[in-house]
């Protein structure tokens, strides 16, 4: 993974390059049918039984927290929680749930989680996961995402993306770089509820909704080329899931008063085309 320094940027500019107004052909993506779940281009309900990994042909596990350039003192590695892969933090808990655990260790240290997919999908895809917060508390930076981490092509789209931090508001980001000085981003309330956060990627632009129904209306839109260096619609360009559970960090800010352990549990996620 390379380093990030995108959300100390973040920290520094703020919220304000939203994405411009020009109006996007509306698009409704119809999820694949039901039963059918070879439409899917990807899919994982986190069936297993309780305590075992997610499917490692699927997912990876991250062994480590990413190094952070220019860190603010969260960003530090002293500060930082840190990722482990362990089921104690990362496992599927037998209800069809994969659960991220953020924990704080006797000796003030904490650990947590994050699952990185293994397959890459491209442009006039639809992205979907549903998800359930028990992890809205001090110190916590839960995350659905999508990146590309080519260190010369870059991207990446936060679905879904809450601050323990208590600075920065909730919502969806597009960057265009890894460093954080080109992105579009929508602040949108994010609670403890089960809900679906979805994505329809294509020619046009990007699309977010939370817990999609057809005909409802995307709270987010960001037309293609509007942000600079947009890398989206590169011939051959193509993104993998994200899934995580952070603490501290410059978006989770300082977990001493927030209440562990905490949880972020994923029902299922799904990719399909269009």
């Amino acid at each position: 993974m390379p380093q990030f320094d995108r959300r100390t940027m973040m920290l520094m500019t703020g919220f304000g390059l939203l994405a411009s107004a020009v109006p996007l052909p509306k698009v409704h993506a119809q999820p694949a049918p039901a039963g059918q779940t070879g439409t899917f281009l990807f899919a994982d309900e986190f069936d297993g039984p309780a305590g075992s990994a997610p499917d490692p042909s699927k997912w990876s596990i991250a062994k480590a927290r990413e190094t952070i350039k220019n860190p603010v003192f969260w960003d530090r590695p002293e500060n930082m929680g840190q990722y482990r892969d362990s089921r104690e933090h990362v496992f599927l808990d037998g209800n069809s749930n994969l659960v991220i655990r953020a924990t704080r260790n006797e000796d003030g240290k904490y650990v947590s989680g994050k699952v990185q997919g293994r397959w890459w999908g491209p442009i006039n895809t639809t992205w979907e996961a549903r998800i359930k917060l028990n992890c809205l508390t001090n110190g916590c930076w839960p995350a659905w995402w999508l990146m590309n981490d080519h260190p010369e092509v870059g991207g990446e789209v936060d679905l879904m993306e809450w601050y323990g931090n208590q600075d920065w508001p909730s919502g969806s980001t597009v960057h265009a770089l890894l460093d954080g000085t080109s992105y579009a981003t929508q602040p949108y309330p994010v609670d403890g509820a089960w809900h679906t956060w979805r994505m329809s990627w294509t020619d046009a632009g990007m699309y977010f909704w939370q817990d999609y129904v057809p005909g409802k209306e995307p709270y987010f839109e960001v037309p293609a080329h509007s942000i600079e260096h947009w890398p989206f619609n590169y011939p051959g360009y193509s993104m993998f899931p994200v899934l995580n559970l952070a603490v501290a960090g410059s978006g989770g800010g300082d977990p001493a008063g927030g209440d562990y352990p905490a949880e972020m549990l994923v029902d299922w996620v799904r990719v399909f085309a269009g």
